[in-house]
């Protein structure tokens, strides 16, 4: 009796230890598989990538919220799917179905196949290629994606050209079925195509009808005749409601930021510049007095022409691997500074690179003195800087030029094509390489270069 009771006790150690054993292998199995990561999610596939399979260079979908993607753009047609990870096809989200076909106004169910899933790798095909828009909700039970393909799509030199039929903006309805858009038209024709090809469109009931704001009926052509063109009036930021049932887009354009009341200061001639990058405007007055400042920390006086003209203009040294800027105080200071956004040659011909800043600076071809000229006269400034050969015997060299003096004498040598000695009324000289003058003042144009000579 007691040998039967201990192979009983054996044999229910056993089957416990099978089942503890089954069990760990289960919950094993479970925890392999990784998180899905609700932050990140790409399309990846020929249909989305041109043509090919690239895990590391896929289309990064844009996060709208807790595990909600959105992607716009142009998908080919052919077999896509997504990767939860960079370069990962082991935490690939795929298709219910094999080679699951979209279609617009669709919502479809989205497979785990990650990493210890072992499920099938079926792909979703997209049999038209074309603008579309994909959401993929992860946070959802069962996961999801919804496909749409635009309502109309923007096309005409108001948007981005005639070229192609590709060269549109989508404007996509929304989940309740509107279709609206907001964004910057350019001032220039606009219709709006029904689908991939420049027809069918909707497109104006008379010839160039001028886009205001309102109501405006549209027509369905179907056949490419009668297309006549909407004409946006001027460039500017627009709201565009459409009833593709009537069918009609109402127009509301938004006025542009004003200034008026933003900014206080004495009556006078200011400088004001547009930083489109940085998104700032700077103002400066015109300066009485004007100084030029070097990066070595010399600084010279430019003297103005007559008081309160706005123009500077005198003769100043400057070296070719030197760097200057303009400044209303003779201090320096970078609040009276004006300057370009990018470093300018100014030797090389006059520039409106000039704004009330401490940015770039100006530079010179060659060492040597130069007329230098600010000019704030005008709708915009402008700053130059002229070589001066001052007495016989001396030269000024410009990249494969050389214009000198010798005695009444001024020869241009080098390579050029053409020569233009004027006098200072404008009237001209010569056009000869070696010119003999009177003593004064000319200016020598030497193609696109000009130089200031003086001959005593």
């Amino acid at each position: 009796m007691p040998c039967h009771e201990n192979n009983i006790n054996q044999i229910i150690r056993i089957i416990c230890y099978m089942r503890l054993s089954t069990l760990f292998i289960s919950l094993s199995a479970v925890f392999c598989a990784e998180a899905l990561d609700m932050n990140n999610l790409y399309i990846v596939g020929p249909a989305a990538t041109d043509g090919v399979w690239t895990p590391d260079l896929p289309e990064e979908m844009v996060s709208i919220g807790y595990g909600t993607f959105i992607w716009d753009g142009c998908l080919g047609e052919g077999e896509f799917k997504f990767l939860n990870r960079l370069g990962d096809y082991s935490s690939s989200l795929v298709a219910e179905n094999e080679n699951q076909p979209v279609y617009s106004d669709n919502i479809y169910t989205l497979v785990d196949n990650s990493s210890g899933q072992n499920r099938y790798d079926f792909k979703f095909w997209n049999p038209e290629a074309g603008q579309c828009r994909i959401i993929v909700n992860m946070a959802s039970d069962p996961m999801t994606l919804s496909f749409r393909r635009p309502a109309v799509q923007m096309v005409g030199s108001a948007v981005r050209g005639w070229g192609s039929p590709s060269l549109n903006i989508p404007v996509f309805a929304d989940d309740e079925g509107a279709v609206e858009w907001t964004g910057l038209l350019q001032a220039g024709e606009i219709k709006f195509l029904s689908g991939n090809g420049w027809s069918p469109c909707y497109n104006a009931p008379f010839y160039n009808e001028a886009f205001t704001d309102g109501y405006h009926s549209m027509v369905y052509n179907a056949n490419g005749e009668d297309d006549h063109k909407f004409i946006v009036p001027r460039t500017g930021r627009y709201t565009l409601r459409f009833n593709l049932h009537e069918p009609s887009v109402t127009v509301t354009s938004h006025p542009g930021p004003s200034l008026e009341g933003k900014f206080t200061a004495p009556a006078g001639r200011y400088v004001v510049a547009a930083d489109r990058n940085g998104r700032q405007l700077h103002f400066g007055a015109v300066p009485s007095r004007l100084f030029v400042g070097s990066l070595d920390g010399d600084v010279a006086e430019l003297p103005a022409s007559t008081a309160g003209s706005g123009v500077f203009s005198g003769k100043v040294y400057l070296e070719e691997d030197n760097y200057y800027k303009l400044y209303a105080d003779e201090a320096c200071s970078d609040r009276y500074c004006f300057s370009p956004n990018t470093d300018v040659d100014i030797s090389a011909g006059a520039t409106c690179n000039v704004a009330p800043m401490h940015g770039y600076s100006y530079t010179v071809g060659s060492t040597g003195y130069y007329d230098l000229t600010a000019d704030f006269s005008g709708a915009a400034p402008k700053v130059s800087a002229t070589p001066i050969v001052s007495g016989a015997d001396e030269t000024v060299a410009d990249s494969n030029v050389k214009v000198s003096v010798s005695g009444r004498n001024i020869t241009v040598v080098g390579e050029y094509d053409n020569i233009v000695v004027s006098d200072l009324c404008g009237r001209v000289v010569s056009t000869a390489p070696t010119t003999a003058v009177l003593p004064g003042i000319y200016v020598v144009a030497v193609d696109f270069k000009t130089f200031k000579i003086v001959v005593r």
